[in-house]
């Protein structure tokens, strides 16, 4: 009986020494695949890798063919194309779109500007145009439009009938824009109409004239704010004698 189970145990070790070794043999194989499968990895991605480099940046697949404007229209399009200068029959990857941007940027008649690549054929241009509030009439009888951030985009020969127009030695800056703005709009109506050659000093002091039945007066306003309470004090001072009224300190007016 002791001899069958020394037999057994002997058996029994020696299965488990099989086994133990068999497991560290496929331990070991797998260990020796690993750098191959690890070099063939980095292989197929360095492969792909560089066929999209030669696909985007050298090939004549991916050529940039059109360029799309999103956000305007018709002759603004076309001036858009025409200050962006992307180059056609390129390789899509290679076209500078930051350089593009930077020159639409420049041009200031537009805001919100991104250039942006389109597989497989297109360069996409988004943008907004600024749009006029007030026109500034210059020395050289030109008039530079300004949007509502006081920024002077374009100089036009005639401003629009919608569009107010100042005169001013200096421009205008966004206080200017914004104060004649808010003294047009609170005004009202009636009065509105009889306002004449409305003016910015220093760039965001306004005045202008009345032209009504009793004859010419000259308005003060000043810079913006206050243009609800203004207004009530240029319609009650207008009933009073003097050629002057002067708003621009509300809580102080003054006429003469």
């Amino acid at each position: 009986m002791r001899l069958l189970q020394r037999s057994g145990a002997r058996d029994t070790l020696g299965t488990g020494l099989s086994s133990a070794r068999a497991r560290f043999e496929r331990r070991a194989a797998r260990a020796r695949r690993r750098p191959w499968l690890l070099g063939l990895v980095v292989i197929l991605i360095g492969a792909v890798a560089g066929g999209l480099v030669w696909l985007g940046w050298f090939s004549s697949l991916l050529l940039a063919q059109r360029v799309e404007v999103k956000g305007v229209s018709g002759a603004q399009a076309r001036a858009v194309r025409e200050v962006a200068a992307l180059p056609l029959g390129t390789p899509l990857m290679r076209v500078d779109t930051d350089a593009a941007v930077t020159r639409l940027e420049r041009d200031r008649r537009w805001v919100g500007i991104s250039v942006s690549r389109s597989l497989p054929h297109s360069l996409v241009i988004e943008l907004t145009p600024r749009v006029a509030v007030l026109g500034v009439r210059l020395p050289s009888g030109q008039v530079e439009m300004y949007d509502r951030d006081g920024v002077a985009f374009r100089e036009v020969d005639e401003a629009p009938p919608s569009v107010p127009l100042v005169s001013s030695a200096g421009g205008a800056s966004a206080d200017g824009v914004k104060a004649v703005l808010q003294a047009l709009a609170a005004l009202g109506r009636e009065l509105r109409t009889e306002v004449v050659e409305v003016s910015l000093t220093g760039t965001d002091r306004v005045s202008f004239q009345i032209d009504s039945d009793s004859g010419r007066r000259t308005v003060v306003w000043g810079g913006p704010g206050d243009a609800v309470t203004k207004a009530k004090l240029v319609s009650v001072l207008l009933t009073q004698p003097g050629q002057t009224i002067d708003v621009s300190v509300p809580e102080a007016p003054v006429t003469r």
